[in-house]
C-alpha cells in the first residue's frame, strides 16, 4: 500500500506544480498589449517572442493528442498541416512551392472556404487580409471562435490602408508579414508557429494526463480502506481520507489540523507512547517506521491497526505521509485457552514490537482494553530494557544523551553491528491463561542495579516516570509482581486476571 500511496502522492505534487503553471502561461495569453511600442512597422519578432510562452499548457479547444514517444503527432504526420488562405493564385501557388517540402500545405481561395477546412488538425494559418467576401479580419475572428489557440500569421500589404500597430492591438496574431517583404522572415515564422503548437500540444497531453491520473488518486484515496494522512512538521493532520469516518467514526473537519497524537489510545500509564516514539524516530531516521499501535474511536474505545510512515523532505520542510490500515484477524487468538511459549529474540526493536503485541493480543480477551494497553507496554519496556541496557550495554545516561542530541538511532544501529555483542539474544518465557500472564525475560548482557532504578522510579514524579527510563517503574505500577534475580539481567512478571 506504501508503494501506491508514494506514487500517488508524487503525481498529485506534480500535478499541483503543473497547474501553477497552467495558471502563470494563462496569463500571459490573456494578457493586454495595448500601447506596445515596437522598433520597426516590419519587425514582428519581438511581439512574437513575448506571445509565445515556452511552455504553455493547452485549453481543451485542441483535437488531438500527442505521442511524445515517437516523430507523429497525433493525427500529424511529421509534415505538419500549413493552410494557406489568399485570393491571389500566383500568391498561393508560390507559397505551396516554397513550403510543401517541409510541410503538408492546403490551399483556400476565400475566408469562407479556410473556415469549412477548420475540421483539419492545423499547425499554422498563413492569412491574407484583402479578400473578397469574408476580409482576412472576418475570416481571423470566425477562426478564433473554432480554435482559439491555433497560430495565425497575417500576410498582406494591407498596411498601407490599416496601421500594423493597430492590427496587433485589435486582432493579436502570431505574427504579422508584409508580401514582397523578406521570404525568410516569413518562413522562420511559419516554422516558429508550428514548433508552438506542437508545444502546446505536448503539454496537453500532460495535462489531460495528469487530469487522469489526479481522478484516479482521488477516487483510490477516497475509496481505499486503509486511512491515509499526511502530516506537518509538527505531526498536525494536514490532509486524511474519508476512512478515518468509517473505521474511526470521527468526521473530518472535527480532526483535521489537530495533533495525530490525539488518535492514540491513551491508558492508565500510558499517553500514546508507541505512537510518540515513532514519530520521534521517524524525525531521527528521516526514513520510514512500520509498527503496531492502538488507536482511539471517537466513542474512546481501542482500535489496533498497523501503522506506515514516510518522512519526505520539502525544500525549507517536511511532510509525513502515512497508512494505518485494519490488523487481519488471528483465528488462534479466538480458540486458544492456554499457552506456553519460548522465544529468542534479536537486539531489534521490531522483534520487541511484535512479540509484545502478539502477547499482549493473545491476552486481550482475559482483561479489559485497559489492562490490554498496559500489559503490552509493560512487556515491550522490559523488552526494551533488555535490549539497551542489557545485550546492547547502553547506559541510561548514554541513551539520555543520545535522544538528547538526536543520535540515538545511529548508535543503536552502531551497536547493534558490533561483533562483541551483536549476536546476544533476549530469552522470553511465557504462559498465558485466563486466571493469569507470566512471563521472564533474561539478557545475556552484565546486568545492573535494578534495586537502584526501582527506587529512582518510586520517587520521580509522574512527567519524569512517563519520559525516558520509565519502563520498571510501569510495570511496578501495573504488574502483581516484579522479581529481578541478583545480577539484574533477569526479570520475571506477573499479571493476574481475576
Amino acid at each position: 500500500m506504501l508503494c501506491i500511496f508514494d506514487s500517488i502522492s508524487f503525481c498529485s505534487y506534480l500535478f499541483f506544480l503543473l497547474a501553477l503553471n497552467i495558471v502563470e502561461n494563462i496569463l500571459l495569453l490573456t494578457l493586454g498589449i495595448k500601447n506596445l511600442k515596437m522598433p520597426s512597422n516590419n519587425d514582428f519578432d519581438i511581439f512574437r517572442e513575448m506571445f509565445e510562452p515556452k511552455d504553455t499548457m493547452l485549453p481543451k479547444d485542441i483535437e488531438f493528442n500527442t505521442n511524445l514517444n515517437s516523430q507523429t503527432i497525433g493525427n500529424f504526420p511529421v509534415k505538419a498541416n500549413i493552410l494557406i488562405v489568399d485570393d491571389d493564385v500566383n500568391i498561393r501557388e508560390a507559397l505551396k512551392f516554397v513550403l510543401e517540402k517541409k510541410y503538408e500545405v492546403i490551399l483556400c481561395a476565400n475566408g469562407l472556404e479556410a473556415l469549412q477546412k477548420m475540421d483539419l488538425s492545423l499547425s499554422a494559418i498563413i492569412l491574407d487580409i484583402k479578400m473578397e467576401g469574408k476580409n482576412g479580419f472576418e475570416t481571423f475572428t470566425e477562426i478564433k471562435k473554432k480554435k482559439l489557440y491555433v497560430p495565425i500569421i497575417f500576410h498582406s500589404a494591407y498596411q498601407d490602408l490599416k496601421d500594423p500597430y493597430e492590427i496587433l492591438n485589435d486582432f493579436r496574431p502570431f505574427g504579422y508579414i508584409i508580401k514582397e517583404g523578406d521570404s525568410k522572415k516569413l518562413i522562420d515564422t511559419i516554422d516558429s508557429a508550428v514548433h508552438y503548437y506542437r508545444q502546446i500540444s505536448r503539454n496537453e497531453m500532460l495535462v489531460n494526463e495528469l487530469e487522469k491520473s489526479e481522478k484516479k488518486y482521488k477516487d483510490l484515496v477516497e475509496n481505499s480502506l486503509d486511512i491515509i494522512f499526511s502530516l506537518d512538521s509538527n505531526w498536525r493532520i494536514l490532509s486524511i481520507n474519508q476512512s478515518i469516518t468509517n473505521i474511526l467514526r470521527y468526521p473530518i473537519k472535527e480532526i483535521q489540523n489537530q495533533s495525530i497524537l490525539e488518535l492514540a489510545y491513551k491508558s492508565n500509564l500510558a499517553y500514546g507512547e508507541v505512537l510518540s516514539e515513532k514519530l520521534q524516530e521517524i524525525m531521527i531516521s528521516k526514513d520510514m517506521v512500520s509498527f503496531n499501535c492502538d488507536l482511539v474511536t471517537k466513542f474512546g474505545e481501542p482500535k489496533e491497526m498497523h501503522i506506515k510512515l514516510r518522512y519526505v523532505p520539502l525544500k525549507n520542510s517536511f511532510v509525513i505521509f502515512g497508512t494505518a490500515s485494519n490488523l487481519e484477524e488471528d483465528i488462534l487468538i479466538r480458540i486458544c485457552e492456554t499457552e506456553t511459549q519460548v522465544y529468542k529474540l534479536g537486539n531489534f526493536l521490531t522483534h520487541v514490537d511484535i512479540v509484545s503485541q502478539r502477547l499482549a493480543n493473545y491476552a486481550a480477551k482475559y482483561c479489559n482494553s485497559d489492562n490490554f494497553i498496559n500489559l503490552k507496554l509493560c512487556v515491550r519496556e522490559l523488552l526494551i530494557n533488555a535490549m539497551e541496557h542489557g545485550n546492547l550495554g547502553i547506559s541510561f545516561e548514554e541513551k539520555t544523551e543520545s535522544l538528547a542530541n538526536g543520535t540515538y538511532i545511529k548508535m543503536l544501529i552502531e551497536r547493534q553491528k558490533d561483533p562483541t555483542i551483536s549476536n546476544r539474544k533476549i530469552t522470553l518465557e511465557y504462559s498465558l491463561s485466563k486466571e493469569k500472564f507470566e512471563a521472564t525475560i533474561t539478557d545475556e548482557g552484565n546486568g545492573f542495579d535494578y534495586q537502584k532504578m526501582l527506587a529512582r522510579s518510586m520517587n520521580d514524579n509522574n512527567n519524569q516516570i512517563l519520559d525516558h527510563g520509565r519502563g520498571i517503574a510501569l510495570a511496578k505500577m501495573y504488574l502483581d509482581k516484579l522479581i529481578y534475580n541478583e545480577k539484574g539481567n533477569s526479570v520475571y512478571m506477573l499479571k493476574n486476571f481475576n
